[in-house]
């Protein structure tokens, strides 16, 4: 063996170390930022969240508008004119002084001619 084979050898074994440690810090770095529980799924989590709120916060809005209509329909507090709405537009009712516009649907009425 000549001398610039065992130097190449002594380098080889001193730098693997350092190549197996930088290869094992690579390795938790990038699944510390890639990974199922990294950076960007955590990112991704916390945007999925505040959507989620946002949602939440116009049901909440929207249950709180229902509960308050459902409020003046109880026997015990009705609201006239909320009633007489519901019942027009659920019931198809109309007073008799009111006047009715029926108006003809543009797809129907091209399909007649």
């Amino acid at each position: 063996m000549n001398s610039q084979t065992r130097h190449f050898r002594r380098l080889a074994q001193q730098a693997m170390a350092p190549v197996i440690i930088f290869t094992i810090v690579g390795y938790f770095i990038y699944h510390s930022v890639q990974g199922d529980r990294g950076i960007l799924a955590l990112l991704q989590l916390q945007t999925q969240l505040v959507r989620t709120e946002n949602h939440l916060a116009q049901v909440l809005k929207q249950r709180q508008e229902l509960e308050e209509k459902v409020a003046l329909l109880r026997p015990a507090n009705i609201d006239r004119d909320l009633l007489d709405q519901q019942v027009r537009l659920v019931l198809g009712y109309a007073h008799p002084d009111d006047i009715v516009i029926l108006t003809l649907d543009k797809s129907s009425a091209l399909g007649k001619e």
